[in-house]
């Protein structure tokens, strides 16, 4: 909901607010004791939370294109520090609260949250730098597999396969060291932008490419090799062999 909405000014007001208030808290609550019984409720690892630390993630491997305007010199290290350490901070945050949802579901006791999401946000920090590298196979190959691409910074601004790819290496980095929820959310953030379904569990080799790509699923046991260029609806291989199916599962 937006704040334009609590200040807009209509003159018709429900005339059962309390009651269905009323009707939906009890059935709320019948749903957390389905759920959790009587312990207290867990919080849930937030959704916009995740969408703003792989935003300054991926500027921070990227501070040219998605980093503030005008940074230059010295300017460019003093805002990746920064970036990185408040996004690392707060994805510490968001695995402790996966971490603890799954003590709930499962019942488990005893583990201790806080050093096991310090060592996954620590390890999934380390691999930014294999990431980084990783996805400039992957901008190349879009660059160099697209004959209407002009320039790479084109294709880094522009090309929603790109935008996806950037979210799985992340996502999949996230799956690997043990926040698959997390991962989940940083692709789903990315299918909803570009229409592309890439589960985090799939692993991609360097230089994939997606054309165009709306309508595109790769699934969670998908391995997919090394110089791929995956088509709206048609996987190629780099020489050239074509399947056509609409997803890779």
């Amino acid at each position: 909901m937006t704040s334009t909405l609590f200040r807009a000014k209509a003159p018709w007001v429900y005339p059962r607010v309390e009651e269905l208030v009323a009707a939906l808290r009890d059935l709320r609550l019948q749903s957390h004791r389905n759920r959790y019984g009587d312990t207290p409720l867990p919080e849930l690892p937030s959704k916009t939370a995740m969408a703003e630390i792989i935003a300054a993630l991926t500027a921070v491997m990227f501070p040219r294109h998605f980093g503030p305007p005008g940074l230059a010199g010295e300017d460019i290290d003093s805002f990746v520090g920064s970036a990185l350490t408040a996004a690392l901070k707060f994805l510490h945050r968001q695995v402790s609260l996966e971490l603890e949802l799954t003590t709930h579901a499962t019942q488990v006791s005893g583990e201790n949250h806080h050093a096991r999401a310090a060592q996954i946000a620590s390890r999934f920090g380390d691999e930014l730098p294999a990431i980084r590298a990783l996805l400039e196979t992957d901008i190349r190959a879009a660059f160099e597999g697209d004959p209407a691409a002009k320039s790479l910074d084109e294709v880094m601004s522009c090309y929603p396969g790109v935008l996806a790819i950037i979210h799985h290496r992340l996502a999949h980095g996230l799956y690997r060291f043990g926040a698959p929820m997390l991962g989940r959310m940083v692709s789903e953030a990315a299918h909803g932008a570009t229409g592309i379904d890439i589960h985090p569990g799939a692993e991609i080799g360097e230089s994939f490419f997606i054309d165009h790509g709306t309508g595109v699923v790769v699934g969670e046991t998908a391995i997919i090799g090394r110089h791929v260029r995956l088509y709206q609806a048609v996987p190629s291989a780099r020489n050239g062999l074509r399947q056509t199916r609409t997803a890779i599962c």
